[in-house]
């Protein structure tokens, strides 16, 4: 063994402590380094009797965005629609909030387009607000997505940078008018399957359930409506965090932006992974982050110039990545043709990878230094 892959090793042997100290009882990592999977580590069991290995599936929450986003410009790639067409030539509704008087900055929802949904510049809010669509009357895709589409728009598009699930919601409801299949379809004729991936799943079977370790502290926790792990949960297969996937598929996925694996084009490939957003302020309103400027990509977000990043210090600013709420972190760093995804099991809203100890930062910073020796 070189002192690099001993390095590595040394890196990723981190997630064995996460199982003892955060409360997290699942954990896996994978590292892609120059066109592979080069190392991998898991830690802590799917269940009782059943330790997590390479055939775990996390569920991804957010890490689900840019798999759509890579599904969208795919139609961008065939000539389906443009980054700049309104998108209400597909979703024609959409010109007109759902139950609520219009804002002062709804004349500018005909003007939005792919470009703006895809680097969370549409003006569209995160979320819902609480109560105006409880989660116990278990509403389906297409009632939940009405409802975060119809919200009347926070500001003028393409003024600031908001996180937005709203946004992601109406790309998958695009991606369904443009093409007349269910987006997940789209993601496997047009993405996995080019790339051999089988462990990226949406809706997952009753084989592959049994794979999937329980998140924990999901909202609604025991209902049959509970985040994540319910039944209903899972066969909602939103667009903004639906999958469940393995580590070794996910850094596969974005492993292929830098090897040119990937079946979008190169164009479509550097625009995905490049800062998108035109220099806007912005952020997480759910995570209390704001950065100025807000660098994004199309799915993508671009770590460029941010301080305190999930990330690490090591990276370089021309990191793209995405996290998501259930303990999922995925990231690609040019740099260095790398890229890592490194899974837990408990919720992000406890912040164990950023306190007491910054995890996702330690463990990024160890794998960029074990590479780079």
């Amino acid at each position: 063994m070189t002192g690099r892959q001993r390095g590595v090793e040394r890196a990723l042997a981190q997630i064995d402590g996460w199982i003892v100290e955060s409360g997290v009882t699942a954990a896996a990592a994978a590292v892609w380094h120059r066109g592979d999977v080069v190392a991998e580590r898991y830690a802590g069991d799917v269940r009782l009797g059943k330790p997590v290995d390479a055939g775990t599936l996390f569920s991804l929450a957010s890490v689900t965005k840019p798999v759509t986003a890579a599904v969208a410009m795919s139609l961008v790639d065939e000539g389906l629609i443009g980054l700049d067409e309104p998108v209400t030539r597909f979703v024609p509704e959409f010109a007109r909030t759902t139950g609520d008087e219009p804002g002062p900055f709804d004349a500018g929802r005909r003007l939005i387009g792919l470009r703006q949904l895809l680097s969370h510049t549409s003006g569209l809010p995160e979320d819902l607000p609480p109560g105006r669509l409880p989660s116990r009357g278990m509403p389906d895709l297409s009632a939940i997505t009405d409802a975060l589409t119809g919200q009347p728009l926070a500001y003028e598009p393409g003024t600031q940078l908001i996180y937005s699930n709203a946004g992601f919601a109406l790309l998958g409801r695009v991606v369904e008018r443009i093409t007349g299949n269910d987006p997940w379809e789209e993601a496997r004729d047009r993405i996995l399957d080019p790339l051999g991936l089988t462990d990226i799943v949406a809706r997952p079977d009753e084989a592959a359930v049994y794979r999937i370790p329980a998140v924990s502290d999901a909202r609604n926790a025991g209902t049959a409506h509970e985040g994540y792990n319910s039944a209903y949960s899972r066969g909602l297969a939103m667009p903004w965090a639906g999958l469940v996937g393995s580590a070794p598929n996910l850094a596969r996925f974005a492993g292929s932006f830098l090897s040119g694996a990937s079946p979008l084009s190169r164009t479509t490939r550097s625009m995905m992974t490049a800062d998108q957003a035109g220099g806007v302020t912005g952020g997480v309103q759910s995570m209390r982050v704001t950065w100025e400027p807000a660098h994004w990509g199309f799915g993508w977000e671009v770590k460029g110039a941010k301080r305190r990043h999930w990330t690490g210090e090591l990276t370089s600013p021309a990191t793209f990545c995405h996290f998501g709420a259930t303990g999922t972190l995925l990231w690609a760093d040019p740099a260095h043709d790398l890229a890592l995804a490194v899974f837990g099991n408990r919720m992000t809203t406890h912040l164990w990878p950023f306190v007491p100890a910054a995890r996702w930062a330690r463990l990024s910073n160890a794998l960029v230094a074990a590479v780079d020796r």
